[in-house]
């Protein structure tokens, strides 16, 4: 008898061709090759902020939720991290832009979800807290390093309420796996996955055009001097 691949199996699986592709898109491309400019940074960081305020809002609006009241750990929450180090990054003098489309259209879709399909916030969920909890932690040590970051401007980066990230991220896992869903709605989860990196790769791609004038003006200012 073949045996069952878990939920988390699957979502990692069917999502690593378009997570390697988020990470080679835009904005995302220049963080890790220690390319950013702080005002492409803080044009991520705005346009990140709408997308974990939908998703949080909505977490917490079905917390009595028997599938997602599991799921809910606050120490994962990245929204009011995110607004401190934007108020850092104000106070050294860097301009907050709106958040781009492409984020608000993603807001959007969450907030719909909370509405009408729950479950598949669980597949938003996953992609960016387990996320942070990992692969995050290696781009915050590039962002500190090439941006020289205030230490108050690095708090998305931190997980102060939890006392071992790694072990919390494994343990929602295995909730996940053991969450009360059919196989249709884990279809449904991994196609929900899916959707959120191609929304990802187009805001990281909106972006680009930001960090390629910064970096342009930076260019044309040295050649000025």
């Amino acid at each position: 008898m073949t045996e069952s691949v878990t939920l988390s199996a699957r979502l990692r699986a069917q999502t690593k061709a378009l997570h390697v592709q988020a990470e080679r898109t835009g904005i995302m491309a220049q963080l890790l090759r220690g390319r950013a400019t702080l005002p492409a940074y803080a044009a991520l960081l705005v346009s990140l902020q709408e997308i974990y305020i939908a998703l949080e809002d909505g977490l917490a609006t079905q917390g009595t939720d028997p599938v997602i009241s599991p799921l809910l750990v606050p120490g994962f929450a990245r929204a009011s991290a995110l607004a401190a180090d934007l108020r850092a990054l104000s106070a050294t003098g860097v301009a907050l832009p709106p958040a781009a489309a492409e984020a608000r259209s993603y807001a959007a879709h969450l907030r719909d979800l909370t509405r009408i399909d729950p479950p598949r916030l669980l597949a938003h969920a996953w992609l960016r807290y387990l996320g942070d909890l990992n692969g995050g932690q290696i781009i915050g040590g590039i962002v500190r390093d090439s941006l020289g970051l205030p230490v108050d401007a690095a708090q998305f980066y931190e997980f102060p309420a939890l006392a071992n990230p790694m072990a919390a991220a494994g343990a929602w896992r295995v909730a996940l796996d053991a969450a009360p869903l059919t196989s249709a709605m884990h279809d449904a989860i991994v196609d929900e996955a899916c959707d959120g990196f191609r929304r990802h790769i187009r805001l990281f791609e909106s972006l680009t055009p930001t960090l390629d004038a910064s970096t342009q003006d930076a260019a044309d200012s040295s050649s000025a001097a």
